[in-house]
């Protein structure tokens, strides 16, 4: 029966892990545009003032509502920066999920955990951090498919006999399920900072 459950935690885990990838994806390629098809998002009511922006040039519905929504020290060129761009709400996205990490004192600079300061990442690590994403998900799906291998063939290698173990295999899954939750939460982070970076690094109009 205890073999029984911890195949099925197992196979549970494999599940989560294909989930992850899934999820990933979907936030990276929909999740603003659901935000920003919402009338009323914050992300949705910048657009709009970031189209009329756009069209007309005028400034002053877009400022205004930035001020309401950054404060009234937030740092209006990288709000024209954003709106400026053909597509518009992935930066004014990040500009509002990081606000309170991005300093504007003459350098625009990103305030980590701890008060631990830096430049605004100049490359974007969206590859590296992906690619270990998907390579914790093939490791997942190995330890799975492992788990069934040993139940009629015992690895006999010694220095791999912790191969035989359902409680070993399952507790590698659920670390390696909890390392990519995290590499998925950084991977967002540094991307936002590296959108903003980009806003900060182009040439005020």
């Amino acid at each position: 029966m205890l073999n029984i459950t911890m195949l099925f935690l197992i196979f549970v885990g494999v599940a989560i892990s294909v989930y992850q990838v899934y999820d990933i994806y979907y936030a990276q390629n929909f999740e603003d545009d659901e935000r920003q098809a919402s009338n009323d998002s914050d992300l949705s009511r910048l657009s709009t003032q970031a189209e009329q922006y756009k069209t007309t040039g005028e400034t002053h519905g877009l400022l205004e509502l930035s001020g309401r929504l950054f404060g009234a020290r937030f740092d209006r060129h990288l709000v024209l920066s954003a709106a400026s761009r053909p597509q518009a709400s992935p930066y004014l996205a990040a500009l509002l999920r990081r606000q309170r990490h991005i300093l504007s004192n003459g350098r625009v600079m990103v305030r980590h955990a701890l008060s631990w300061k830096t430049r605004l990442p100049a490359s974007d690590s969206r590859a590296v951090l992906l690619t270990i994403v998907l390579v914790n998900c093939l490791i997942v799906m190995f330890f799975g498919g492992l788990s069934l291998y040993t139940i009629a063939y015992q690895v006999s290698v010694e220095s791999l006999k912790w191969m035989n173990s359902e409680w070993v295999l399952m507790l590698l899954i659920y670390a390696v399920i909890l390392l990519t939750h995290a590499v998925s939460k950084l991977d967002a982070y540094l991307h936002d900072l590296y959108l903003i970076g980009t806003l900060a690094r182009t040439p005020a109009g």
